[in-house]
């Protein structure tokens, strides 16, 4: 009687480590197909081609020094005081900034709005050794 009860019972627990494994498995799958979803982009999928078009500009935004508190506290208030770099405490009254944005436009309106028609954004690309060996042979 006691064997049986013992062997009933380890049956019993291989049945449920065996369910979990199963789980398990399924569940890793589950979330290995969602990581792939996440990465790969659906076709129709705009969020995915945006990020594919976005390129990396330089925002020059001049501004007086009677301008320059506002034009800080204006970043501040959008939580961005910290993305800038600002060349105001060596006399030269311009905030720089890289952003990822889909056009000049785009990067543009990151700028403060009452600075904004002074700013300039620079679109901005990667040179590698092929590039550079083309451009000479080029000239």
């Amino acid at each position: 009687m006691r064997i049986t009860r013992v062997v009933l019972g380890c049956a019993a627990l291989m049945m449920v480590a065996g369910l979990a494994l199963a789980g398990a498995e399924t569940a890793g799958e589950k979330k290995a197909d969602m990581k792939g979803d996440m990465k790969t982009p659906m076709k129709g999928d705009k969020m995915g081609a945006a990020k594919h078009a976005m390129s990396m500009y330089m925002i020059e935004s001049p501004h007086t020094e009677a301008e320059c508190l506002g034009v800080m506290d204006a970043t501040s208030a959008a939580k961005e005081l910290d993305k800038w770099e600002w060349g105001c405490m060596a006399g030269n009254h311009t905030a720089y900034r890289m952003v990822q944005a889909a056009d000049e436009n785009a990067a543009l309106a990151m700028v403060p709005e009452n600075v904004r028609a002074k700013a300039k954004a620079y679109k901005l690309t990667k040179m590698t050794a092929a590039m550079l060996e083309k451009a000479h042979q080029a000239h």
